[in-house]
């Protein structure tokens, strides 16, 4: 996904593991935030809140432009989140509370503005980001065991029994949310992608 976003999108990735999206930020000299030595997980989740505020303030200053000019066409800015349940869990409930409110301000509002979250995580439950911020998700893609159990949070109303899934790796759902595409959860099969040797 980052491969192709950075070609019609500003990123910034945070990466909580330091892992292959930090490598593929440095790689291609994409903003990234990933965690220090010597610090906290609360400084930690604070300085994307710092980031994420930032963001907020942009899609304010888009708003105002697109007040005056309706039509005006801003770049895509889109903010890349792994493993957000890493984040949520296990920090002070102040900065936690004002992450999930920086991240449900961004999914309310920069939709007009051209600023998107990609977010990853292992489950998307209450304690992992906002019922809000769920809600105004336009793509929900799940990978990997699909059950009614592992469902539950991205699919609530779905039975997945009567989804033919595809076997082998990267297989799961998708779902689309928009004026285009019908509202039904499909099987999905990703492709397989190679990278160079070392990079990531």
């Amino acid at each position: 996904f980052l491969s192709l976003l950075k070609n019609f999108s500003e990123l910034i990735i945070v990466d909580p593991k330091r892992d292959s999206p930090a490598r593929f930020a440095r790689k291609h000299g994409i903003a990234v935030i990933y965690p220090q030595e010597n610090r906290s997980k609360s400084d930690f989740v604070s300085e994307i809140n710092e980031r994420l505020s930032q963001c907020l303030d942009l899609i304010q200053k888009r708003q105002a432009i697109l007040y005056d000019n309706p039509w005006h066409e801003f770049t895509h800015l889109t903010i890349v989140i792994d493993e957000v349940l890493a984040l949520s869990e296990g920090v002070n409930k102040t900065i936690k509370d004002s992450f999930f409110s920086l991240l449900s301000q961004i999914a309310l509002l920069g939709r007009a503005t051209k600023i998107h979250l990609l977010l990853v995580s292992q489950r998307f439950d209450h304690t992992t980001i906002p019922i809000s911020v769920r809600e105004q998700l336009n793509v929900l893609i799940q990978i990997g065991n699909i059950n009614k159990k592992t469902t539950q949070f991205l699919f609530p109303d779905l039975d997945p029994e009567g989804i033919v899934i595809p076997i082998g790796h990267g297989t799961g759902l998708i779902q689309v949310i928009d004026n285009e595409h019908p509202y039904q959860v499909l099987p999905l099969l990703c492709p397989t992608y190679y990278t160079k040797k070392g990079i990531l």
